[in-house]
């Protein structure tokens, strides 16, 4: 499987993309938005597109042919409101450009939380990245796509257990690795039980692959 991953670039990003590159059976290609960033991967091998606001998905797939999935890893967060409202509607017109092409597989790798009685509850600098994904979600979830929308915990840079917690109902923020993320996101492009579902996940006792088993 060819997997395209937009936010390529950011701490998550560049661990799925490590993951991928680990796992043999799948390619995994990073989308950037200049060509510093570019350096990093092409040192490492890895096959790079530069992507500039207001390139239609037509034109990033015809340079990066053969894509059988997209992944939205982009967890960066900015305090910036024009920001965030510029980034929602970059993100929904590729989603949108979506539907005149073959590619239908998208995983987005969404907030904790998203819904709208919880805004307030945030610091301020946390909700900016949580109302974009609000919007992204809402979309999806209406969309024709065969997406799935992971909602994880505190993100974190420690090495990955293997084991989570699974829930498509409401469960306390708990924490979760970047690494663990990442082969939650692999194992839901194997799995199709769980295209067109949405699940929140945190560190816990049951192996990944079981949890997502169990995604209904």
């Amino acid at each position: 499987m060819n997997i395209l991953v937009f936010g390529a670039n950011g701490p998550l990003g560049r661990q799925l993309i490590q993951y991928i590159l680990n796992n043999a059976k799948h390619t995994a290609i990073a989308l950037l938005e200049n060509r510093a960033q570019s350096a990093y991967f092409t040192e490492k091998g890895i096959e790079n597109y530069l992507y500039s606001t207001g390139d239609s998905i037509e034109v990033i797939l015809s340079t990066a042919p053969n894509v059988d999935a997209i992944v939205i890893a982009e967890h960066i967060m900015d305090d910036l409101v024009s920001e965030t409202i510029v980034e929602i509607d970059e993100t929904i017109k590729l989603l949108e450009a979506l539907k005149n092409t073959p590619l239908k597989r998208m995983v987005h790798i969404s907030s904790f939380e998203t819904r709208k009685e919880e805004w307030i509850h945030l610091p301020v600098y946390f909700r900016p990245i949580m109302i974009k994904n609000y919007y992204v979600d809402q979309w999806l979830r209406q969309s024709s796509l065969d997406y799935t929308i992971i909602h994880p915990g505190n993100l974190n840079d420690k090495k990955g257990t293997g084991f989570v917690k699974v829930d498509d109902r409401d469960i306390s923020i708990g924490d979760i690795s970047r690494e663990d993320v990442a082969k939650i996101v692999l194992a839901c492009l194997e799995n199709q039980s769980t295209i067109r579902k949405e699940f929140k996940v945190v560190s816990g006792k049951q192996p990944i692959e079981d949890a997502i088993n169990m995604v209904i």
